[in-house]
């Protein structure tokens, strides 16, 4: 699909968007509207009269939010904060759950990554300047916190002033500064927060401080702020291994008679992700305008972040051997397994502590200015350093058992497991199996430098020009060790009783699916005795040497000259702006990493430079059909570079062992492309009050050279290995649309007139086509996702109730190398929250996320019954005092 056709493709899918949709269509466009809207305009049309009405809280939120997006030359949807550190979200990423189109995956106790209309390639912004996590190319929003925030602008669309590298869209992350303000401002947040299977308290403290005073030398202003989390969780899966088909099974559905192949799977378990996070961040800004058409500004941002956590599996066997006492039942209908228990079977089982622990940091450091050098001239600058680094550590102990009585059966949508008679907290039960210890490093640095100049042309076509240049220099660097799986130590075989203080029992797990408990290696114990678990499985105390495999180590510089050209016209009437632009950016690499040959184990170091130079023009026009009616059509090519890891030539090498019988090889492609996407948006936009809005977007991208990531097996010295690598696929598309509507009842009656509501709805379908020319469903697209945000402010009281669903997509294709198709099943999460204001001063809320407890499902092949696991995550609860001078 080169270009978007409007009405072709919404004829083709009208009546499926009209039945997948029906709740949320006839919220945002049915009763509500059909109940307020003329009553809306007309109080909109009144209001609009009294500028001395002063807007505040959640209002004052959106209408900021609305001027951003009616005023934009963009697609652009903005979250603004209501007041200093006021947020219900702990950070960027579960902020940016609401917002149209977007799509935030959970894990490890919060929200982390961020999709833009199921797309993963997102530039990230910190005040208009690239941000990053060690290596790679986006920063992990999550490390933001939420108390810190003025607003985030997620630009949908391309423009040549945005730094490239987003096909997906940018995120723009603004955090308060001194001039933000009329005078000085003092906030103090304390928030204590409960998790329901962690079963903590965790605490959130933040503060900042701003002042501003007219001096000799000119106004001055300096803000500071803080902010303190730890967070302890507790996220959980009950799984089943890859599906495959056991021939003959002679008992089933309890008839010893009947012979059957059965869809199944050889093992069944259970995983804990448990941790303990602690995150310290902190911003400095300081500015001053020493005239008024002059203005300089400092300022800083940086987290340090302390991450204890595990992954503790459990993995058993299931009965498929010694079918002489084995039954079996199937799901009704079906050849796919039910349950399998067998009473005389002398299975296996392990254990196995992943205990990893992160250290990592990140900073930003930026100075700027600008002058207006006449009436129609700005000129400005801007220098910023960014520094991100990350140390990891990955002590992994496995312990076996041997099991006589093992029922397992696929319940609830994961795998169920139990031993009856046995009993697996009881270290006795155990014996020691093998362990490794491995840690790595990456690191991230940039430093870049912009200039630009705008020009006031007047009120003819033209309406301005503006131009700039930016030079980068960005640096990544990972490494890490390759220790073989150890199982030749003097521990193994022995039963783990013998070293108390080296294992602990898990916490008790959540829902039906079997041994509740278990005996495992202590996460403290791995993590606090480096030197004596090392001593244990090699015999020395010594660190393992990095491994030069691993090793990538880039430099990548960039050049970038872009400018663009303001015009405006009427057209019947109809006043006409647009914003015509150009990008050309040059990038060099030079990329260093090893190569080792496979027949001599000879490691060469690799050295490679590249380069390239892209154009990206850009062009969007907006119509001003009536004062409160607005016409978008925007038109765009962006670029997105692969992950620096993904240029790694080398290759790692896991080989077989801890229960696992094939070994790994992952490696990186130096011959990759960056991604190349032609995006196109069209937009109708109705501001029919301050607070009152509806608007929809149909949108098109068409992708070309898109990374891919692919596994296939191989032999090596009669050893099976996984190969895995990136590498681009010829073409993809996307396309798709979003509705979003909002709006405050103000003109109904009373206490009734403190209700608003939020909704928006996405609609997206792709295709991409393998490396084998197969075309097949785009990864990670859900076709179908929505937000309900119902909202109430009145008086001292405000509250918010979020619902967020999206529908199934495809995660893995193939699933590693078995050439199933992964999917997951439709996700939602329903967020609530409360507050009241005690004085000007002071509030008081309560917040609770995840309050349904649901549950996140993933299957083969778009058939529910072919269960791979169901993962629970914390619901938590938090209650905060907030208090500003």
């Amino acid at each position: 699909m080169s270009a978007l056709r409007t009405t072709p493709f919404a004829a083709e899918h009208l009546n499926r968007f009209a039945l997948r949709s029906t709740v949320s269509a006839v919220l945002i466009l049915g009763g509500l509207l059909a109940s307020g809207l003329a009553a809306a305009q007309a109080a909109a049309d009144k209001t609009e009269t009294l500028d001395t009405v002063v807007v505040t809280g959640a209002r004052k939120s959106a209408e900021s939010a609305q001027l951003i997006k009616m005023r934009s030359d963009q697609v652009v949807d903005s979250i603004v904060a209501e007041d200093i550190g006021k947020f219900p979200d702990k950070n960027v990423a579960e902020i940016l759950g609401r917002v149209t189109g977007v799509q935030i995956q959970r894990g490890n106790g919060e929200a982390g990554n961020v999709l833009i209309r199921g797309l993963g390639g997102v530039v990230t912004l910190l005040n208009g300047r690239e941000f990053f996590s060690d290596s790679g190319r986006s920063l992990y929003l999550a490390d933001v916190p939420a108390t810190m925030l003025q607003r985030i602008d997620v630009y949908k669309t391309q423009e040549a002033f945005l730094p490239e590298g987003g096909t997906a869209g940018v995120i723009d992350v603004r955090t308060n500064r001194p001039f933000d303000f009329k005078g000085p401002q003092l906030f103090v947040n304390g928030r204590l927060e409960r998790r329901d299977k962690a079963e903590v308290n965790n605490p959130d403290l933040s503060t900042m401080a701003s002042n501003r005073w007219k001096t000799d030398l000119g106004e001055i202003g300096a803000l500071v702020g803080l902010s303190y989390q730890r967070g302890q969780y507790h996220d959980e899966r009950a799984w089943l291994g890859d599906p495959e088909s056991f021939k003959n099974a002679d008992v089933v559905n309890g008839n010893p008679s009947i012979k059957t192949d059965v869809l199944g799977s050889c093992c069944v378990g259970r995983v804990l992700d448990l941790g303990d996070r602690k995150r310290l961040a902190g911003n400095l800004a300081l500015q001053w305008k020493p005239r008024a058409d002059m203005e300089f500004f400092a300022e800083g941002f940086a987290t340090k972040i302390d991450h204890e956590y595990q992954q503790s599996f459990m993995v058993a066997g299931v009965p498929w051997w010694g079918l002489n006492n084995t039954v079996i039942t199937t799901k009704p209908g079906t050849s796919n397994l039910d349950t399998i228990y067998n009473t005389k079977y002398e299975g296996w089982g392990f254990t196995s502590t992943q205990a990893k622990h992160d250290e990592a940091s990140n900073s930003q450091f930026a100075l700027g200015g600008h002058w207006d050098a006449t009436e129609r001239l700005r000129l400005s600058t801007e220098l910023a350093h960014t520094s991100s680094k990350i140390d990891w550590v990955n002590r992994i102990l496995d312990t076996g058992y041997t099991p006589t009585n093992t029922i397992a059966k696929v319940q609830d949508g994961g795998g169920f497991i139990d031993y009856p008679g046995m009993d697996l907290t009881q270290a006795s039960n155990f014996r020691i199996n093998g362990g490794v210890d491995v840690r790595g490093r990456r690191t991230g640095d940039s430093t870049d430098w912009r200039a630009d100049a705008v020009y006031d042309l007047g009120d003819g076509f033209f309406k301005e020009v503006s131009g700039g240049l930016r030079l980068a220099e960005r640096k990544a660097m990972s490494i890490n060790t390759s220790m073989p799986w150890t199982t030749s130590f003097a521990a193994v075989g022995k039963s783990l009783a013998n070293y108390p203080g080296i294992y602990s029992v898990s916490p008790a797990t959540w829902g039906d699916f079997g041994v509740k408990q278990y005996a495992y290696a202590d996460r403290s114990w791995l993590l606090g005795n480096g030197e004596e678990f090392r001593k244990m499985l090699t015999g020395s105390t010594a660190l393992t040497a990095y491994d030069p495999m691993t090793l990538f180590d880039d430099k990548e510089s960039t050049s970038a000259v872009y400018g663009r050209s303001k015009f405006g016209f009427n057209a019947f009437g109809t006043p006409i702006t647009g914003v015509a632009g150009l990008r050309v950016v040059r990038t060099e690499q030079h990329l260093k990493g090893n190569s080792r040959d496979a027949s001599t184990g000879v490691i060469t170091p690799v050295d490679i430079d590249t380069a390239r130079t892209d154009a990206l023009p850009t062009l969007a026009m907006k119509a001003e059909l009536t004062s409160k009616l607005i016409g978008r059509l925007v038109w765009g090519k962006a670029i997105e570079r692969p992950g620096f890891g993904d240029y790694n030539p080398g290759q790692t090498n896991t080989p077989p062992g801890g229960g696992v019988v094939y070994g790994t090889l992952a490696g990186g492609n130096p011959g990759l492309k960056p991604t190349e996407s032609n995006n196109l948006d069209a937009a109708l936009e109705w501001y029919f009050a301050r607070t009152g809005s509806l608007t929809g977007t149909a949108f098109s991208h068409k992708f070309k050279n898109r990374v891919i990531t692919t596994t296939a097996d191989t032999t090596i010295n009669g050893v099976p290995y996984r190969v895995t690598k990136p590498i681009n696929i010829s073409d993809a598309s996307l396309h798709g649309y979003e509705l979003g509507y909002r709006q405050f009842y103000d003109f109904l009656p009373g206490w009734l007139g403190g209700f608003g509501l939020e909704a928006n709805f996405t609609y997206m379908s792709g295709t991409q086509t393998n490396e084998k020319g197969v075309e097949g469903e785009f990864l990670g697209q859900s076709k179908t996702s929505y937000n309900l945000v119902g909202l109430y402010e009145r008086d001292s009281m405000y509250a918010r109730l979020a619902y967020n669903w999206r529908s199934k997509f495809l995660a893995e294709k193939p699933y590693r190398s078995t050439g199933r198709e992964l999917w997951v099943a439709p996700l939602s999460t329903l967020d609530a929250s409360l507050g009241y204001n005690l004085n000007k001063n002071t509030t008081i809320s309560v917040d609770v996320s995840n309050l349904l407890n649901q549950a996140y499902h993933d299957y083969f092949d778009q058939n529910p019954a072919m269960v791979r696991d169901v993962r629970y995550y914390d619901r938590t609860i938090g209650l905060s005092m907030r208090w500003k001078m």
